[in-house]
């Protein structure tokens, strides 16, 4: 049975939003705070006295609270999908919709911060420039993932509650599709 594609639009827009925030979780605890590359503005204002890493912390939280706040409405819209029952559930959607999310996090963030405003950059010092296009490439490859993810997952859902023909039933059931 195929679904009426509009209604992955929830789950997409849940996953894409969840996708974005958690990817900003990520690169914030994972390059801000264990690696310490970078903060929020160590371009324009290094952390190199007490008073300059204050500033940086307070904007590095601005930054997780914008995070937060993108995750908690991802889990909202999330929330409210599952309560639809007309809204397929697909794992490769919704994880295809992670990875857009994800990915778009880091083209916008590595388009804005690192290259147009140069507010930071993903490992600053010899060899920034490569660091900041990896950041850029793999932020493009998530994205073209998780389009194909959420093409394949329109192949391969069922809007939840419909009977699946013993046809279908047999192609799942062997993974043939």
């Amino acid at each position: 049975m195929r679904n009426n594609p509009r209604h992955q639009g929830a789950v997409i827009s849940a996953g894409v939003l969840l996708g974005t925030g958690l990817g900003g979780f990520l690169d914030g605890i994972l390059l801000h705070q264990v690696l310490q590359w970078h903060n929020m503005l160590s371009s324009q204002l290094p952390p190199t006295d007490l008073v300059a890493m204050k500033v940086n912390m307070f904007w590095d939280g601005l930054f997780h609270a914008f995070t937060w706040l993108v995750t908690v409405v991802g889990l909202a819209l999330l929330w409210r999908a599952g309560k639809r029952p007309e809204v397929p559930w697909s794992t490769r959607t919704f994880v295809g919709s992670l990875s857009l999310g994800w990915g778009a996090f880091n083209v916008v963030e590595g388009l804005i911060d690192h290259q147009w405003l140069g507010i930071h950059h993903v490992h600053p010092g010899a060899g920034q420039l490569a660091w900041d296009v990896g950041f850029l490439l793999f932020g493009a490859l998530l994205v073209v993932v998780g389009w194909a993810l959420i093409r394949a997952g329109r192949e391969h859902t069922r809007t939840r509650g419909a009977p699946v023909r013993p046809a279908a039933r047999e192609r799942l059931a062997t993974g043939r599709t």
